[in-house]
């Protein structure tokens, strides 16, 4: 059986994004049960030599849609899959359902990328890892068909650097003014900073999202991720590890920036006239107060 492949100018933009998106996230190092690839497809294609605005965010909202809708948006690629479970129904009175109908209604497709993206080369947990310092850097849980995929990353640092210089980095690439830091010893506020540049780190662990399930037992001497519960974190300080918690969808957002240049740089040649923008409106519902 021979297989025909349309040429370049007869693959709608749909498609060509897909592809960009798979091939940076490929569905195969997703993890099992989740829902990775276009999620929402549209009836709708842009013709060519049109604009069409691609919108990103971690959490399709209500009032990301509103946006989406704004800008006239016609794809949105979410980090969390939309919607968020299988659905028997689709109905005005949930918030879920209203997504996908506005979706339907103004001819938005929605992609999910979410665990292919943290777990792929090149992804999230790769992307922030190798963001914090210069070393070498594998995964924690390995992808069966790929040893560059997979989960977590274990990055092992070319020399030994402040745990202070960790942090700022870290807020740095997440933009975020606030981190939560457990080091495992009793330090007053008038000591803390002293003690964050006497800490010296050779070996991290990071995971995107909540990550004890990946990095309990995991040999380093500091973990990095959203959210571990108190039990975790006081498991990890007991076997001499510090826990950065960043909170969550904090790292997610980080790497949509990154994304959004990637996406805007590999688009810039093509037969549509390809705008990529981050959602304002995409944020956590928390705030420090």
């Amino acid at each position: 059986m021979t297989m025909t492949v349309p040429p370049p100018h007869a693959i709608s933009f749909s498609r060509r994004l897909g592809d960009a998106l798979e091939s940076r996230f490929p569905r195969r190092f997703a993890n099992a049960g989740d829902a990775c690839g276009m999620t929402i497809g549209t009836l709708r294609e842009v013709e060519r030599g049109g604009t069409t605005v691609v919108m990103l965010c971690v959490d399709l909202t209500e009032q990301v849609l509103a946006e989406a809708v704004a800008f006239h948006a016609d794809h949105v690629v979410t980090y969390s899959p939309m919607p968020p479970h299988p659905m028997q129904t689709i109905r005005v009175d949930d918030p879920t359902g209203r997504i996908i109908l506005k979706c339907a209604q103004h001819s938005i497709a929605v992609h999910s990328i979410h665990t292919a993206c943290a777990n792929a080369p090149g992804g999230a947990s790769h992307w922030l890892a190798s963001s914090l310092s210069s070393g070498s850097l594998q995964p924690i849980r390995p992808h069966d068909e790929c040893a560059d995929a997979g989960e977590g990353r274990l990055l092992e640092c070319e020399r030994a650097v402040p745990l202070s210089a960790i942090i700022a980095r870290l807020k740095e690439l997440l933009s975020v003014r606030h981190l939560r830091l457990a080091l495992g010893a009793v330090v007053d506020e008038q000591n803390l900073a002293k003690a964050q540049e006497c800490c010296f780190v050779k070996t991290i662990a990071l995971q995107v999202g909540e990550g004890a399930g990946v990095l309990r037992g995991c040999d380093a001497n500091v973990y990095i991720t959203s959210e571990m519960s108190h039990t975790d974190v006081l498991a990890a300080n007991a076997q001499g590890v510090v826990v950065l918690l960043v909170g969550q969808s904090s790292m997610e957002r980080a790497y949509l920036r990154h994304l959004e240049g990637e996406l805007h740089n590999e688009f810039v040649d093509a037969d549509w006239n390809v705008k990529v923008k981050c959602a304002q409106a995409d944020c956590s519902p928390l705030t420090v107060v």
